[in-house]
């Protein structure tokens, strides 16, 4: 089949829902469907930052790439003009857009109105109280919840979740709604990963709490920050490690943490493309941190199961469902529940290897980007039947 995926951003733009794209971009190619994307020239969305020149293909996924405009300030919203024309134009025999609340997918469902191209959508949703931005960004937000959601909804022939949590969230009509959660590719995270690389670059040699995502507003960092205290009366040399593109808070964070005295308990890495160091850092951890407000799902939680690495994750969105029984589940934006429970784990360590096994199990049984294939090629099959 001629595939088009389109997207907000792509690697190596990075990002939960970009790896996603690319994943199953990847998976696809390998059963020699023809998959284009396109997206836009952003390398990230806030801040709003562009690149000029981008290879035309990423491991051999080919990649367009369309001049992106905001409307800027607190009423950001991107939009891509000259990808109009090229998706209208596009031979494809299935076209699957992701992101709610972008110009490419309402781009898409017009195609799909003009073109009867069967149209898959993914939103990768997040509810309005959980987007980033100030009061305009909100407002923004429920003008496009009211005028221009529902032609996508109705438009779409099938709407992928994550999870049952995010079809609860959205109002589809439940036939169109098909769950197919994210992976991972597993073969990555066979243990063991040498852990020295990661803790000889950074020089860490006691405990170590991992987070590893965007440094957004969305991700509750500033709770983790909080609770740093809690757990370094009982653990004092404890780092906690921040993996992630900065995308305008890790200045907020640094005040924080020189504010609670814990600064030289802190580490920022930045995005740390090196795949081997990337997968060390998961691998060196005793303990993996996700204390969002909100995820649709989590991919980075799948990362550090498959790390045998027992997690800890705010009990929102659709974080409960990956988890299931091997992880432990805390209450969003409570600094004490967040540091009593990373105490706890650190100090019993037999726990901590269970949940990490089980995790393991669990992300071999689930959440493999060829089982994440199988089902989208089923959906696709039967879509351009």
């Amino acid at each position: 089949m001629n595939i088009l995926q389109l997207c907000i951003r792509f690697p190596p733009a990075p990002g939960g829902a970009e790896t996603h794209v690319y994943e199953i971009s990847k998976e696809l190619m390998r059963r020699k469907h023809n998959v284009n994307v396109f997206t836009s020239d952003l390398y990230t969305e806030t801040p709003f930052k562009r690149r000029d020149r981008w290879e035309d293909n990423v491991n051999n996924i080919p990649v367009r790439r369309f001049r992106s405009y905001s409307l800027g300030g607190e009423a950001h919203y991107v939009f891509m003009p000259s990808i109009i024309l090229p998706i209208l134009k596009e031979n494809a025999d299935i076209i699957h857009t992701h992101s709610y609340g972008y110009f490419q997918t309402n781009v898409a469902a017009f195609a799909k109105k003009i073109r009867n191209i069967p149209l898959v959508f993914t939103p990768h949703f997040h509810p309005s109280w959980s987007s980033w931005g100030g009061k305009k960004r909100k407002i923004l937000r429920k003008f496009y919840d009211k005028m221009f959601s529902k032609p996508v909804f109705d438009t779409a022939d099938v709407i992928i979740c994550h999870s049952r949590h995010e079809i609860e969230l959205m109002d589809i009509n439940p036939e169109k709604a098909s769950i197919i959660p994210a992976g991972v590719d597993f073969s990555l995270f066979k243990p063991p990963v040498d852990v020295d690389i990661f803790r000889k670059t950074y020089n860490i040699e006691n405990e170590l709490i991992l987070f590893s995502g965007r440094l957004a507003t969305n991700k509750g960092l500033h709770v983790l920050v909080k609770a740093i205290p809690l757990v370094l009366k009982n653990f004092p040399k404890t780092m906690f490690v921040f993996v992630g593109e900065d995308h305008g808070v890790k200045s907020s964070l640094i005040t924080l943490a020189e504010k609670f005295g814990v600064k030289k308990n802190v580490l920022f890495t930045g995005h740390i493309k090196d795949e081997k160091m990337f997968l060390s850092a998961y691998s060196a951890c005793d303990l993996f941190v996700l204390p969002s407000e909100y995820e649709a799902f989590g991919i980075v939680l799948l990362e550090a199961m498959a790390s045998e690495k027992a997690c800890v994750a705010t009990n929102v969105g659709g974080m409960p469902e990956v988890l299931g029984d091997c992880g432990v589940l805390v209450d969003y934006n409570n600094p004490e529940h967040l540091g009593k429970t990373i105490s706890d784990l650190l100090g019993d360590e037999k726990r901590r290897k269970n949940l990490g096994k089980n995790g393991r199990k669990r992300v071999k049984k689930y959440f493999t980007w060829k089982k994440v294939g199988d089902e989208l090629e089923n959906v696709y099959t039967e879509l351009s039947s």
